[in-house]
């Protein structure tokens, strides 16, 4: 048998070596799918990492006891000796201690932390020297920073004291790299107070103050500290370990750690969970690719094998008629073609291994090793296997067939149930893929081949209509006299092999065009969701000393306001409240980026937003305010309870309640406030009475106000600018009242009823409208022209008056709130909360960050729209695209091999059917082949099937590894950018055939001599 087969091999030379190709290149291809998936995992590890927040990448440990003395080194202690057991194998141990307190130099002051921490001396640029320890009696010896040094006005060989403690200056440090998570961010390298223009970026007077191995006090209780262990996960053990071992591992350590006593913190599972989803998300999506080529290379197979199969009917019919047994007869097509496959896996591990490493270097974020393992080597030999068995399964229809249909030459037509049963077959499994799908989640089992089953589905289905519609007109043609045409499209019909071959092309125009069509619209969404989640072309995060610092600061950098915009967001990641923009709104149609998923114009937005206010804001300018007061205040009645004046004022700084320091007595009186806040200007944002418990009915009338330094008071309200009502507004409304009294004796009346209460009863100035007007997004439900509830951007409660109503908002999406910065910071009353944002046009200057920081901003973090956009393209899920287009591309080429592998396995018996045609008088044209009218069939009909599978699946792909776009995805792909990858495609079809048409045509002319 081993003879037989060698010599089978020899005689179809050209069919073994088919069979060997297209085995490697679907095994090949399983295992580049393999390789990929690993590499690109490693890529996107390295990515997460890269990107990671410091506390990300650690676990800390704290001993829950403080001891007394300088902070040192506790390698040597009960908690170092705990910590180096807790440590698992792949983390890195930096051990430390701290105590906080106020070191007091020459100049000034600062609350910072004195520290002890293990490595820091190879991290920084010392002038000076590190610090070391010191003998009792001598000075204990620190590093400060730069900015440190600096603020407390010392250097090497100063001095200065922390708490108690005198200290020494060793040495002034300034970080190597403070990226280093060394540093944890911001825990020791603190960022600067807004304010007065740093001189850098990195740090500030805060920093951490280091010091060496523990120095004997003369009073140890002086000082208490804290033992600290920070375990750094290695970037080795995120990118090649298992991230379920290292999750069980953090959890052992903090179960293990909380049983010692010790506190447990980390934010790495955090990294962990987006490493797991992105390699999910790409193992999912690389799946489709990988299955696509695996596919067709089993359907070109099947297509050629059944071509050649067809061929050699009679050999099988005389080998049957000779009594050759049907299972020796298998096991000589099983040997003939197993000898390829086997040689296939190893061929196709090294190729898919060539292609993986290609693609690694083209697509992926970071670097990542391409290696070979016995994962890809198993599903390289599943390709192969798969392979042989589309072999084995293209010969069953001759190897079954009786002596009579193997000796006729045009093989019978395969009738009844069995004719239909592989369509059934695909199109059972098309619907439960795509069934499963559309069932929501991220995609499993059949649903991550949803696309390419649906392909196939269609592309049989309509193979057959195609066959029999083909010979229906073919037969109307030929009776018309129209013979090119007509016998083409017979032939085919005639044909049962055409129907694969068809089905065959048919996936492959459908799967480039799906493919291509998911890419551009991956690009678009990638585009839109940066657009509206940054919203403007770049956008800085900084910190300010209030918003009024950041609109003053903004716009003077940008005094004519064409290229910057201040902003403020609030409740933007929370799921509870509206989320809040208050923007600069006279700038935001320039600035801001327009989209047409906002449903609105931003000039409409920002002139509705920003009307002409109420009032004028109420400035006050010098240290002292003087609010005159009479009351008809009855003390006995109040029986001892304080009734207490209280202002809201607001500057640069911020905004500040002050009391004054006499309580209010009945008549009238002069009751000085000091607002030291007012020196340069501020304005008034309140005027309150404090009275928790009013024990009668209580009238205040406030009848001047002035504002001075003590030398000498300017008026700023009378009695009757007092009494105007249209000046004031209620801080409280319930049970409290407004009135005014005119003439000489005007004044503005404020009544409490008799009542307990838990918030301040008062006015304030009427500066801006209230409510405040805004745009709110449909999606929250209240209706136009009716008042909205929300967290102010001072997180107090307010309402809103919603003036217009939007799909979207730049920078929330789709919920939120958009309103006017300034008119929202003269309403606020409290603190401040909520992101500051400067947002910038493209034409902002390249020195605007210095003039911001001129301002007193700092500067926190920068984004754009491109960044943002890039960051999407470097996730799992666009990977994964990149993988597939790849892919669909490959298949193009394996498609055009199945076409030239069935005309080459029929082109004997075709030629020598039109020979006899042309002898018998054909036309010249009519010598072709047929092969074009495939090709014409198979663009048509994967048209078709792209149209199917794409209304079919397009709402289960996922194209965000956090799976949600505040912004809808595009219905349709842009058909320009489409028509680039399907025209080719199918012109490189079209030139096949052409090429195979004239092949046949030139053998006819060969042996016709015509």
């Amino acid at each position: 048998m081993l003879a037989v087969i060698g010599g089978a091999l020899a005689a179809r030379r050209a069919q073994a070596l088919a069979v060997l190709l297209l085995a490697v290149l679907a095994s090949a291809a399983a295992a580049a799918a393999v390789s990929y998936v690993a590499a690109a995992g490693q890529a996107l590890a390295r990515y997460e990492l890269s990107t990671a927040d410091p506390n990300e990448l650690r676990l800390r440990l704290v001993a829950p006891t403080e001891y007394p003395g300088m902070p040192g080194d506790p390698a040597g202690s009960v908690f170092g000796a705990q910590v180096e057991r807790l440590a698992p194998a792949g983390f890195e141990v930096v051990l430390g201690a701290q105590s906080g307190g106020v070191a007091t130099g020459p100049a000034g002051t600062v609350t910072s932390n004195l520290i002890f921490r293990a490595g820091v001396c190879e991290r920084v640029a010392v002038a000076g020297a590190c610090p070391r320890s010191t003998s009792r009696g001598r000075l204990p010896e620190v590093m400060v920073s730069t900015h440190t040094a600096a603020h407390l006005g010392v250097a090497t060989g100063g001095q200065f004291t922390f708490g108690a403690v005198p200290v020494r200056v060793a040495g002034v440090y300034r970080p190597l790299d403070a990226t280093d998570p060394f540093w944890l961010g911001e825990e020791y390298l603190r960022p600067p107070a807004p304010g007065p223009a740093s001189t850098s970026t990195v740090g500030s007077a805060l920093d951490a103050i280091f010091t060496a191995e523990s120095s004997p006090l003369a009073d140890d209780k002086a000082i208490l500290y804290r033992s600290t262990a920070d375990l750094f996960v290695s970037r080795q053990l995120v990118v090649t370990g298992s991230v379920q071992d290292l999750r069980s591992t953090v959890a052992t350590v903090t179960r293990d750690g909380s049983r010692q006593g010790f506190g447990a913190g980390t934010s790495l599972p955090s990294l962990l969970d987006r490493v797991t989803l992105q390699r999910g998300q790409l193992a999912a999506g690389v799946t489709l690719g990988a299955g696509l080529l695996v596919l067709l290379c089993w359907l070109v197979l099947f297509v050629a094998i059944s071509s050649a199969a067809d061929e050699r009917r009679p050999e099988q019919g005389l080998l049957l008629l000779h009594g050759v047994q049907r299972r020796r007869r298998w096991a000589l097509a099983v040997g003939e073609h197993a000898v390829p496959v086997l040689v296939a896996i190893p061929l196709g591990c090294l190729g898919g291994l060539a292609a993986a490493k290609l693609l690694a270097t083209h697509t992926l974020p970071a670097q990542a090793d391409v290696t070979l393992d016995a994962t890809a080597v198993g599903y390289a030999a599943v390709g192969a296997v798969g392979a042989l068995a589309a072999v084995l399964l293209a010969q069953a229809r001759t190897m079954s067939a009786p002596v009579v249909d193997l000796l006729r030459r045009v093989p019978a037509r395969v009738r009844g149930w069995r004719a239909s049963v592989g369509d059934v077959v695909a199109v059972a499994v098309a619907v439960a893929a795509v069934v499963q799908l559309r069932l929501g989640g991220s995609p499993t089992g059949l649903a991550l081949v949803a696309p390419v089953v649906g392909a196939l589905a269609a592309g049989v289905l309509l193979a057959r209509v195609a066959m029999i519609a083909g010979a229906a007109v073919g037969a109307a043609l030929l009776a018309r006299g129209r013979t090119s045409v007509g016998l083409a499209l017979v032939q085919v019909a005639r044909q049962p092999r055409f129907r694969p071959l068809m089905a065959l092309l048919t996936v492959v125009v459908a799967m480039l065009a799906f493919t291509a069509a998911t890419s551009e619209v991956a690009s678009a969404a990638y585009a839109d969701r940066a657009t509206v989640e940054v919203g403007a072309p770049r956008v800085v995060e900084v910190k300010a000393s209030s918003r009024s610092h950041l609109l003053a600061s903004v716009r003077a950098a940008d005094p004519e306001g064409r290229s910057a915009m201040a902003a403020v967001v609030t409740n933007a990641a929370s799921e509870a409240g509206t989320p809040v923009l208050a923007v600069d709104s006279d700038r935001l149609a320039t600035v801001a980026v327009p989209h047409a998923s906002y449903g609105a114009d931003l000039a409409d937005i920002a002139r509705t937003i920003r009307p002409d206010p109420p009032g004028a804001p109420l400035h006050l300018r010098g240290r002292l305010l003087t609010v005159v007061i009479s009351t008809d205040l009855d003390a006995a009645a109040f029986a001892g309870n304080r009734v207490r004046l209280a202002v809201t004022v607001s500057n640069r700084n911020g905004s500040r309640v002050v009391v004054a320091r006499d309580d209010i007595e009945p008549g009238r009186r002069d009751y000085v406030i000091q607002v030291p806040e007012c020196v340069q200007e501020c304005r008034l944002v309140n005027v309150e009475i404090v009275a928790p418990v009013v024990s009668r009915q209580l009238k205040v009338r406030f009848e001047e106000l002035r504002s001075g330094n003590g030398d000498g008071e300017t008026v700023l309200l009378t009695g009757a600018e007092f009494a105007d009502l249209n000046r004031w507004r209620l801080t409280d409304p319930d049970d409290t009242f407004l009135d005014a009294t005119s003439g000489p004796d005007a004044a503005l009346v404020l009544g409490l009823v008799e009542n307990r209460r838990v918030r301040p009863a008062g006015i304030s100035v009427v500066d801006s409208p209230f409510p405040l007007p805004g745009w709110l997004t449909r999606s929250n439900g209240t209706p136009l022209g009716r008042p909205h509830q929300y967290e102010g951007v001072d997180g107090s409660p307010t309402q809103a008056s919603v003036e217009g109503l939007a799909d979207r908002l730049p920078r929330l999406g789709g919920s939120g709130l958009i309103v006017d910065l300034e008119y929202a910071d003269r309403l606020a009353v409290a603190g401040q909360t909520g992101v500051e944002e400067v947002w910038l046009a493209p034409t902002a200057p390249a020195d605007i960050l210095d003039r911001l920081r001129a301002e007193g901003l700092v500067i926190k973090d920068d984004r754009t729209i491109a960044g943002v956009r890039q960051d999407f393209d470097r996730q799992g899920a666009a990977l994964a695209l990149r993988f597939n287009l790849f892919a669909a591309l490959a298949g193009v080429l394996i498609g055009a091999a199945g076409l030239i592998a069935m005309a080459a396995a029929e082109q004997r018996n075709r030629v020598a059917m039109l020979v006899a045609l042309r002898r018998q008088g054909l036309a010249p044209r009519a010598v072709r082949g047929g092969y074009g009218w495939p090709v014409v069939i198979a663009t048509v009909s994967g048209g078709l099937a792209t149209l199917v599978i794409w209304l079919l699946t397009r709402d289960g792909q996922r194209l965000f590894s956090d799976g949600r776009s505040p912004v809808p995805l595009p219905d349709w792909p842009d058909v320009g950018r489409l028509l680039l990858f399907t025209v080719p495609t199918v012109a490189f079809f079209a030139v096949t055939a052409a090429v195979l048409g004239r092949i046949v045509a030139a053998s006819v002319r060969r042996r016709t001599g015509q």
